[in-house]
């Protein structure tokens, strides 16, 4: 924890409440919006940059278990404030690295205005102009179920995203606490 109390410069989303809402373009520029998330558990994976070592080691690893959150019906947004055409590239170098026909995820860019679902979702880094790591669970009424975070350097845990969405499938099966960053569950 930072001296403020906030993990990582991070303030998120209170857990319990409703997301805040966005609508954004995805890497082939099509608008997405909070409401086409409802129905089904879903992942908003801020990252700070497209093309960086781990933010390309984490959502390769995501892209690596795209059949297990295609079977949970769940739907993964990778943020950053990159520009579309910077993401549709980005796109075309993640599928260049595997035996996949899809991305299994959404890059959503969050570039004009520059950081404004970062900004609502408390992970906008004002002195780099880009996201923090920062990992938001949404149960299928759009509620913030899980909360993670990293440092800039830190690539987080695959295994507790894909965790976490099972448990906002079925909010009873959720825990309470602060636990290397992750906070999970209605408090």
């Amino acid at each position: 924890m930072s001296e403020s109390g906030v993990e990582h410069g991070i303030t998120a989303p209170t857990l319990g409440a409703r997301a805040p809402e966005f609508s954004a373009r995805t890497h082939y520029a099509e608008q997405v919006q909070l409401e086409d998330l409802a129905g089904a558990p879903s992942a908003l994976v801020f990252y700070p940059f497209a093309f960086s070592t781990v933010c390309g080691s984490e959502l390769r690893e995501l892209q690596g278990v795209g059949e297990q959150l295609c079977a949970m019906g769940s739907r993964v947004l990778a943020i950053s404030c990159d520009a579309v055409h910077t993401l549709r590239a980005y796109a075309e170098d993640l599928l260049s690295d595997s035996d996949a026909d899809e991305l299994g995820l959404t890059l959503v860019s969050d570039f004009w205005p520059h950081g404004a679902m970062a900004r609502s979702y408390g992970c906008f880094d004002q002195v780099r102009g880009a996201a923090r790591r920062l990992t938001v669970i949404l149960d299928p009424q759009l509620r913030v179920h899980t909360v993670q975070t990293a440092g800039l350097g830190e690539q987080r845990d695959v295994a507790q995203l894909l965790c976490a969405l099972r448990e906002a499938a079925s909010p009873e099966a959720g825990r309470d606490g602060l636990i290397n960053g992750v906070t999970s569950g209605p408090r």
